[in-house]
């Protein structure tokens, strides 16, 4: 895999390239880097281009310092100049994990003509996710780290102990993780800045997360941005997510109008590295089809 630096203007990526015909362009989430779906690309990479950035903020990119450079239009931008690089004039298939399912569903919904098909794993589809915040107790619940994100002081606690600390916490018990990838997140994680930077995404984002028990109404942006999703979709979900939990899916019908889930009952939410050679077959017959 091959990596490259790509200048967009205001500020560069560092980008990953794995293989060869139509180009898939995948989005990691936090706290990850581009290389978070090596695994999935490794197994795609004799028919597709797989393009792996990493995202404003994270590992080898830009990491600018205002909170409001990780608003959800600015993450769009990236991804629009990463289409005008990688589509050649026509659509691209877009695919996301996490956070960046998030930035995939958004970028869907407001260019619908620059994807052709989208793929979503364990990332919640906007409004169902500011939904179920409001609705659901248990997902508000669940969500209450991004309250702890948000707070003050948050880029030291988190990073309290340091990289090894982090990544024991995160990830060592989860076999699915090995000693490169615990290299290259503690890597990853001791830039300087990175981890107030991948917080950043949780403090612009608009999203609404109530404490428990807590009297909240929708925001305003639902109503004023319905993310309706008119491509071809197919979401991959580990249903062992403790953290974005299935009753996420129980409202996607209502945006999507062509809609495939698949269900991962043995996976959480590191599907794409708990069954990568599973995640990459489910995408190539959805591309395929």
């Amino acid at each position: 895999m091959t990596g490259t630096r790509i200048d967009l203007g205001d500020l560069s990526l560092n980008v990953r390239e794995t293989g060869a015909g139509a180009t898939v362009l995948f989005l990691h989430g936090f706290p990850e880097h581009g290389g978070a779906w090596a695994r999935v690309a490794d197994n795609l990479s004799d028919g597709y281009r797989c393009v792996l950035p990493d995202q404003r903020g994270y590992a080898l990119s830009d990491k600018p310092l205002p909170v409001e450079a990780y608003r959800i239009d600015c993450l769009l931008d990236d991804i629009d100049a990463l289409v005008d690089r990688y589509a050649n004039g026509g659509r691209i298939a877009l695919a996301g994990h996490d956070w960046g399912g998030v930035v995939a569903w958004w970028y869907a919904a407001r260019h619908p003509r620059r994807v052709e098909k989208l793929i979503i794993a364990n990332a919640p589809h906007p409004a169902v996710f500011q939904k179920a915040l409001i609705d659901d107790p248990a997902q508000r619940l669940a969500a209450q780290y991004i309250t702890a994100l948000r707070a003050p002081g948050a880029a030291d606690r988190f990073l309290s102990g340091g990289p090894e600390a982090l990544w024991d916490r995160l990830f060592a018990a989860n076999p699915a993780f090995d000693s490169n990838d615990r290299a290259a997140y503690i890597a990853t994680w001791a830039t300087p800045g990175a981890i107030a930077a991948m917080i950043a995404w949780y403090c612009a984002a608009p999203f609404v997360v109530p404490l428990p028990g807590e009297a909240a109404i929708q925001p305003g942006w639902i109503g004023s941005e319905p993310l309706s999703i008119a491509v071809p979709t197919l979401v991959l979900w580990g249903m062992r997510d403790t953290a974005l939990l299935p009753v996420l899916l129980d409202r996607l019908a209502i945006f999507v109008a062509d809609l495939t889930v698949e269900r991962f009952d043995d996976a959480g939410h590191a599907v794409i590295h708990e069954q990568p050679a599973r995640v990459a077959q489910s995408i190539r017959r959805f591309l395929e089809s």
